[in-house]
């Protein structure tokens, strides 16, 4: 991208570095669901209001989720903690939560909303938080597989998230786009302690893109983020900061 745009991670509405806080996988269907092409994951950032009790935060969301996962179609509820926000560089200032839930269909995503969204619970829960991102995701290959349950599923695996928005840049070249990605992706994949990336658009907005990557540990992680040979190679000055 061009030098006068401003750095791809300030247009992430939301960048980041996720541990697991809980994982409930629905007993309605196998531990490691196949999901195909029709499966669907929505991601759910949100950040607690001010002097909101954790505790009571988790025991709406738990109640929440227990009537999620009574809906057909709904195959893993996951939720995830941030210890780092790329926007400040720093912790999250008020925690952030990010939830993720593998639906079999865009249509079982839909009914869920529909069903559940005026619900007690719902209100319970969407009163003890902020939203900062909302979305569905497919791969952005359609021949991968969705499997929610096989992301960072390892003890002490850290899960980078970035959700963009494509349409905040001026005269924006998906081609040139894609190509600083795959060169950041390839540069990235050879650092010590990655495990895994993923890449996903929404079903609900084509502008709207997300970058998952799963590191061994935090360690690992904040050793890719202070790598000054890594950061400041040309691929991912091109991708970060083109």
């Amino acid at each position: 991208m061009h030098t006068s745009r401003r750095p791809l991670l300030a247009l992430a509405s939301m960048a980041l570095a996720l541990v697991s806080a809980c994982d409930t996988t629905s007993t309605s269907v196998p531990d490691a669901p196949d999901g195909g092409s029709e499966a669907v994951i929505e991601l759910a950032v949100r950040r607690l209001n001010d002097g909101q009790d954790v505790a009571e935060f988790e025991a709406a969301r738990d109640a929440f989720v227990a009537r999620l996962r009574e809906r057909d179609g709904v195959e893993v509820a996951r939720e995830f903690q941030a210890f780092f926000d790329f926007g400040a560089q720093a912790a999250p200032t008020a925690p952030v939560f990010v939830g993720m839930t593998q639906y079999a269909t865009s249509e079982a995503f839909g009914a869920a909303g529909e069903a559940l969204g005026s619900s007690p619970e719902a209100a319970a829960f969407f009163a003890t938080f902020t939203p900062e991102a909302f979305t569905a995701l497919r791969p952005l290959d359609s021949a991968q597989p969705v499997d929610l349950a096989a992301i960072a599923d390892q003890p002490g695996q850290v899960l980078e998230i970035a959700v963009r928005d494509l349409s905040a840049y001026e005269g924006f070249d998906q081609a040139e786009y894609e190509t600083a990605r795959d060169g950041f992706l390839t540069l990235l994949r050879g650092q010590p302690g990655f495990v895994a990336e993923y890449q996903w658009v929404s079903v609900l907005d084509p502008n709207t893109v997300v970058g998952m990557t799963v590191y061994a540990s935090q360690e690992a992680f904040f050793g890719v983020l202070g790598n000054e040979s890594f950061v400041s190679a040309p691929a991912p000055a091109a991708f970060l900061f083109g």
